[in-house]
């Protein structure tokens, strides 16, 4: 154990969070431990979120740990679900903790839990309720490099619980909050604290996802993007940063670099934060989309019925987008995670009612504009871009708009037509 730091005139903090890819492998955890060593280089004191080790496919990353088990039955308790997915994060955070060791530093692992992160007990989808960092201040205070599980926290009454997906965002603004709240450390030691580093294998947020180009190469890292910017494009899809994540951070005004992981400090980076660089009038910050969506279609309009759906979907934290269309009827387009739920939910209540309903998995796609750019003056934006869609003859099947976005829903077939066309016009 460390010797306990004498009180001095402040110390500096930093959350750093690492994505799987991040850690998936040895190279990739060696490139990690360099970028936390830098900060530490610089006097800073790191307290690392660590996601799962990789992703679908590898061995010990979230979603193989769920079909292990999901082998034996699909059907398994989400208490049970949780505690097995929250492993994935365990594993990698006690690698790297193990490895900077290794390298000559004092470390500690935390879980969620044990670094005092307390939630409701919706299991699979928790939200942070309270946060109590005295383990983690007087790891801080001893001198420790401190690790943190991402994606997890524990109920008042130490049941383990998941964030939801992406939820080691959410583990890290949390303890940035949480960090930039309290003044001094339990010994009286000032803290002061950087704004919350969030590494990947991009260089920062990009003005459309890569993959959804003709040429990747035409995405275009952005230098700045604003709180509401940031919500908006996690709303409808983006990687960016977990939607949970991202309205607390805009909530408490914590200020955040997107970073590639191997490029260091002098790599291209997104800030996102309170001040932004006036948008340009006609040009917008990205575009977004989210495929394969979960879309129905109610048989008559009906405010009573659609204020229905709206508040069961909300009660099971599921993201959805309420769009208008041309024909009479209320569309609601769900994005591709728990179908099965979804569509109980919706079934449920439509018979219920006597009302029917046509149900298509993945035929349609959500593909939107996001920009301040856009604020109050959304009709223009729209008559622009709807040129645009109808000059490259792609559908346009439902529309839903935000004071920062517009979105076409379009099938999926013509998702990645969609992007490429606007983002080759209203952002290049």
């Amino acid at each position: 154990m460390p010797e306990r730091r004498e009180v001095c005139d402040g110390m500096k903090v930093v959350v750093q969070k690492f994505g799987g890819t991040c850690v998936e492998s040895e190279p990739n955890q060696l490139v990690t431990a360099e970028r936390i060593m830098e900060a530490r280089d610089r006097g800073l004191h790191p307290v690392v979120v660590v996601s799962a080790m990789g992703r679908e496919g590898q061995p010990y990353s979230t979603m193989e740990l769920v079909k292990m088990v999901r082998r034996i039955d699909p059907a398994i308790e989400p208490r049970e679900l949780d505690l097995l997915m929250s492993c994935g994060e365990i594993m990698s955070t006690v690698a790297m903790a193990h490895l900077l060791r290794a390298k000559g530093y004092e470390t500690i692992a935390f879980s969620g839990g044990q670094a005092g992160l307390i939630t409701d007990d919706y299991f699979g989808q928790a939200h942070i309720v309270q946060i109590e960092p005295s383990r983690l201040l007087a790891a801080l205070q001893d001198g420790y490099l401190v690790f943190v599980a991402g994606f997890q926290g524990v109920t008042p009454v130490h049941q383990i619980t998941t964030l939801g997906a992406g939820g080691s965002d959410y583990t890290a603004v949390a303890l940035t909050r949480v960090i930039n709240e309290t003044p001094k450390l339990p010994f009286g030691e000032e803290l002061e604290v950087e704004p919350l580093q969030i590494w990947k294998e991009v260089n920062g947020i990009m003005t459309a996802n890569p993959v959804s180009l003709e040429n990747r190469s035409a995405a275009r890292t952005i230098p700045q993007l604003s709180y509401d910017e940031c919500v908006s494009m996690s709303r409808l899809g983006s990687e960016v940063l977990q939607q949970q994540a991202a309205e607390m951070a805009g909530r408490h005004r914590i200020a955040i670099v997107v970073k590639n992981f191997r490029g260091g400090e002098g790599s291209p980076s997104t800030r996102i934060g309170s001040h932004v660089q006036s948008p340009r009038d006609d040009r917008v910050t990205a575009v977004v989309d989210q495929p394969r969506l979960l879309v129905f279609d109610l048989d008559k309009a009906s405010k009573r019925l659609a204020l229905q759906i709206a508040e069961r979907l909300e009660r099971h934290r599921l993201t959805f987008y309420e769009v208008t269309t041309e024909a009479a009827g209320v569309r609601f387009a769900v994005r591709p995670v728990k179908y099965r739920d979804v569509e109980r939910t919706v079934r449920e209540i439509i018979a219920q009612r006597g009302a029917k309903a046509v149900v298509s998995s993945g035929d349609f796609a959500l593909v939107s504009l996001v920009g301040e750019a856009l604020r109050q003056r959304l009709d223009a934006w729209a008559v622009q871009a709807e040129g645009i869609l109808a000059k490259a003859g792609v559908g346009v099947h439902g529309t839903n708009r935000d004071d920062i976005s517009l979105s076409y829903l379009v099938r999926e077939a013509d998702r990645r037509k969609a992007v490429e066309c606007l983002h080759r016009e209203l952002i290049l």
